[in-house]
């Protein structure tokens, strides 16, 4: 059982109502209760296997819950409305397009929250910049070690300044300093909620709440 925190009065950003995911007949997470408001930073905690990838998936909408609901601002989640209040960067990612730049796959993505050209290129320099990227942007994703593939898709999160941001293991394979620049740009974003699923105790002291997990 996974235990609720509420978040305070109003309405949150984000409300995971009952949320329950099966895997086959013996294998089921959950039920998951949350509520998130707007600035918020919550930790997703507990050991591998206890489901915490799993809810964020059903949050961004990729995994659809077995029972229960998700809503981002009130849009069920994996609804176009829902997924353009979102930016995510899961682990192990697997959707740049390996043949291109990091460049011109932020810009793709870009140009998905931008329609615009200009305006998506804007966005993808002064992410660029902001993250100091200037040398990932510049190479094939295939040439680009795991931990360089992870601050693009950090950058790739941040494209549109969505108002909830979802991070499974954002700082696995990072240095220190690319740690203190991914926290550093979520400071600046101080509006904007985020989940953060971590083993590393110092990610989750910088969160304001906890939600644990337990297999």
């Amino acid at each position: 059982m996974n235990r609720q925190v509420d978040p305070g009065v109003g309405e949150p950003l984000l409300s995971v109502r009952r949320v329950v995911r099966c895997f086959g007949p013996s294998t089921r997470i959950g039920p998951i209760d949350l509520g998130v408001g707007a600035g918020e930073r919550v930790a997703f905690v507990g050991p591998n296997g206890s489901g915490k990838s799993t809810v964020l998936r059903c949050i961004a909408g990729t995994l659809s819950p077995t029972t229960g609901e998700v809503l981002v601002s009130g849009h069920r989640a994996g609804t176009l409305p829902a997924r353009r209040l979102i930016g995510v960067s899961f682990s192990q990612e697997r959707s740049f397009d390996l043949r291109l730049s990091g460049y011109d796959n932020l810009l793709f993505y870009a140009r998905v929250r931008f329609g615009r050209v200009r305006a998506a290129e804007r966005a993808v320099r002064e992410l660029a910049e902001e993250l100091e990227l200037g040398e990932i942007v510049a190479q094939r994703v295939a040439s680009c070690s795991t931990g360089m593939t992870q601050q693009l898709a950090f950058a790739r999160a941040l494209i549109g300044s969505p108002p909830l941001i979802l991070l499974d293991e954002p700082t696995r394979s990072l240095d220190q300093e690319a740690r203190e620049r991914l926290w550093a740009a979520l400071s600046r974003r101080d509006r904007a909620a985020a989940i953060i699923s971590s083993h590393r105790d110092d990610d989750v002291a910088r969160c304001d709440r906890v939600f644990e997990f337990a297999v």
